[in-house]
């Protein structure tokens, strides 16, 4: 990702159990490992918010967190998705202990459980080291507000859901870095990248769907957690702070969404002088598999259309926006709207903002004194206002007895011109006018601006 990245043992470890089990849990899953500069929270959220632009991430897996602190919901953003991501987070492995961003009401909590094979199957129990509680900062989110409120807390709880934890029930990773073997490794960092495998396999396993189909959905989406402790929280019938709603059962939690897309436009915003053009590029995201042709269109006869249906996988379309001459200064929405075979239709804005470029004139100085028969300069400088780009034409009226020269002329906009002005020997004492004109002869923009001269 970036030559800023430095090798360490520790996260290397990190890197090869998340990854490695969670190709476990869905085989033929894409896996995108992205890697931060270091551990700082700025580097973190950098790598979050790459990992959220892709189109293709349908679930997030962090493994990492810190105590919670004064003013964390104002970094709760970076854990959405344009594209339907759902983000995981470990609980942490201090039991009965709140961390962040896993109290975050953005992200599915994960917490940890105890897995002990018997001989007739598996028992589970509450993971002694899982991190959970109630959020000292973070607000109830709305999937959990009947859930909080008949266990009375006031904030955030935590964990949603849990997965095996234990060291001493561990996964088994190969780490070919420093370590070289085969290691048992625990605590609840393991069962967040295992959530976000299963959320790739049936992307159904979201809060909303967790809390909206509990209890019912004991026995046949979840485990319930009835035993154990971690720090001072007990697991209980029901959610707790232990364990949550409880270990999964398969991979389907809640009616899968119906087959659907998205569009979207970057950038959603232009700003285009009068008589030009620029361009936008329309993305298409596929939801729940849908894969019916697509056709872009728009209302507004300054966009370009596009003639033919988009075809799977949908690949960026470019749109050219014209503003036409003669438009007035302004914001203009114009609607971008895709529309399926199956007549089904999505749309997006974007916001053109007209301008009329223009030009300005400036001389340093406005004032000459100037003898009989010499000369004097000074600088004529074309300003360039709205984007304005052209290069005007100067021109110059004067006395009969007084001549005006140019240097450079026509004049770019965002340069000068050194004007020179020379008084005849049998000019007349006295202040006189030059007027200074400059012209644009595509646009017939034109300006004019004076300059004194008191000949001497």
């Amino acid at each position: 990702m970036s030559s800023n990245v430095q090798s360490n043992y520790q996260w290397g470890m990190e890197i090869s159990l998340d990854v490695e089990w969670a190709h476990a849990i869905a085989p033929n899953a894409k896996i995108l490992l992205v890697e931060a500069n270091s551990a700082s929270l700025s580097d973190l959220l950098s790598a979050v918010s790459y990992a959220t632009s892709r189109t293709d991430v349908v679930a997030v897996s962090m493994s990492w967190g810190s105590t919670e602190f004064s003013g964390e919901q104002a970094y709760d953003s970076y854990f959405t998705s344009n594209y339907g991501a759902t983000f995981f987070v470990s609980a942490g492995d201090t039991g009965g202990v709140v961390t962040w961003p896993s109290s975050s009401g953005n992200v599915i909590s994960v917490g940890g459980t105890t897995l002990t094979q018997t001989t007739s199957g598996y028992t589970e129990t509450a993971w002694s080291g899982s991190g959970g509680g109630v959020s000292a900062y973070e607000q109830v989110p709305q999937y959990q507000a009947s859930v909080d409120s008949s266990l009375g807390y006031n904030y955030r709880a935590t964990p949603d859901v849990s997965y095996n934890a234990d060291p001493n029930t561990g996964f088994l990773v190969l780490n070919t870095y420093i370590f070289n073997g085969w290691y048992a490794v625990g605590g609840t960092s393991p069962g967040a990248p295992q959530w976000a495998a299963i959320q790739s396999l049936g992307e159904s396993a979201t809060n909303t769907n967790f809390y909206s189909t509990f209890p019912s959905s004991y026995g046949t989406s979840f485990t319930d957690i009835l035993t154990g402790t971690s720090g001072s929280n007990q697991a209980t019938q029901g959610y707790d702070l232990c364990t949550g709603i409880g270990s999964p059962l398969g991979t389907n939690f809640g009616t899968p969404p119906a087959p659907d897309f998205a569009i979207s436009v970057s950038p959603n915003s232009l700003q285009i002088n009068v008589g030009s053009s620029k361009t936008t590029t329309v993305t298409l995201t596929s939801i729940a598999g849908f894969n019916l042709p697509i056709t872009i269109s728009s209302r507004s006869s300054w966009v370009s259309q596009q003639t033919s249906p988009v075809t799977s996988p949908y690949a960026p379309i470019t749109l050219t926006i014209s503003v036409p001459t003669g438009t007035a200064q302004g914001t203009y929405p114009i609607a971008i709207t895709g529309t399926s075979s199956s007549n089904i239709q999505h749309s997006t804005t974007i916001n053109v903002q007209v301008t009329n470029p223009d030009f300005s004139l400036t001389a340093n100085p406005t004032s000459l004194n100037i003898r009989h028969g010499n000369s004097g300069t000074t600088r004529i400088t074309v300003n360039s206002i709205q984007n304005y780009a052209g290069s005007p034409t100067l021109s110059a009226k004067a006395p009969t007895s007084i001549t005006v020269s140019f240097r450079t002329n026509p004049v770019k906009a965002g340069s000068y011109s050194t004007m020179t002005i020379k008084v005849g020997s049998t000019t007349a004492r006295g202040p006189y006018t030059i007027s200074v004109t400059g012209t644009d002869s595509p646009s017939s923009l034109s300006h004019t601006i004076n300059v004194n001269v008191n000949v001497q």
